[in-house]
């Protein structure tokens, strides 16, 4: 399946700071229609609702959220208007600390979305409930892009993070069009569990899997060398020089992450290529 229905969402009216710019970039190299949410949140503190506030002041609250949205469409028109893209942008308002509800129902009928790393200094807590609401209610594929970085829609190196998961698989499945055009594809298995299912033949299921789909692919079975698997898989994207990597998102509980770290969460903190995730 191509990709052929992209989205993006859109928080502030710094485009630099959004992944806008990879989207249209990726939106022109699959030849897709780029679907562009212009979000405008509201902030106010959730009690400051719970305990009866003026109806004055909790509408000027929405009408600013409104207003947000607003500039925030005003900027990405302004920069959509100046490719050759095909496009919609549309505004959205939500409460900061529900922001992913409002993008689910896209999420569902998106081939992938596109977005920008939800986790730093710079970025506001609703990006990685953002991203959250995508991969896990929505199940939409998702490309997290680091600042700065033009992602290519055929990268020639891809390395797949492999731990036999669920979410590893599926991220595989959706990233076949990309994997289908590369010159090569690594299977990164870091640390492989002794009684796994495939524990005599690591990732030889998978790399069948995708051989019949036209994919060639080694397989590369490594030690985490008392380092976190996150470090070793960013190690290895290196030294592959691979443009994308593939992996399962938030295979534990988001409170885990969240609160514990885990894999998806080290990996994008610290992601120096884009990295497409399905939960």
């Amino acid at each position: 399946m191509a990709f052929k229905t992209l989205l993006t969402v859109l928080t502030a009216p710094d485009m630099d700071a959004s992944a806008l710019g990879p989207a249209i970039t990726l939106a022109q190299g699959y030849d897709a229609h780029l679907e562009v949410i212009c979000l405008g949140l509201d902030r106010s503190h959730a009690s400051y609702y719970e305990l009866g506030a003026n109806a004055t002041v909790m509408q000027a609250a929405i009408e600013n959220a409104h207003e947000k949205a607003e500039a925030i469409r005003v900027a990405a028109v302004a920069e959509l208007e100046r490719s050759d893209a095909r496009w919609d942008a549309s505004d959205a308002v939500s409460m900061g600390n529900d922001a992913g509800r409002a993008v689910v129902s896209a999420g569902r009928f998106a081939d992938m979305a596109v977005l920008p790393l939800p986790y730093g200094d710079s970025v506001q807590p609703e990006d990685s409930a953002v991203l959250e609401a995508l991969l896990i209610e929505a199940r939409c594929p998702t490309l997290v892009v680091p600042a700065g970085m033009t992602p290519d829609p055929a990268p020639e190196s891809v390395v797949i993070g492999w731990n036999e998961s669920p979410e590893a698989l599926r991220a595989v499945r959706a990233a076949l069009p990309v994997l289908q055009t590369a010159a090569s594809v690594h299977i990164a298995i870091i640390d492989p569990p002794p009684h796994g299912s495939d524990r005599s033949d690591p990732g030889g299921a998978l790399a069948t899997f995708l051989s019949r789909h036209g994919v060639h692919c080694d397989i590369q079975v490594m030690s985490g060398s008392g380092g976190s698997v996150s470090e070793r898989l960013a190690r290895h994207v290196q030294e592959t020089g691979a443009g994308l990597l593939v992996m399962g998102g938030y295979g534990h509980s988001r409170f885990r992450e969240a609160i514990l770290g885990g894999a998806t969460r080290n990996m994008l903190e610290n992601a120096k290529v884009p990295v497409l995730m399905m939960h």
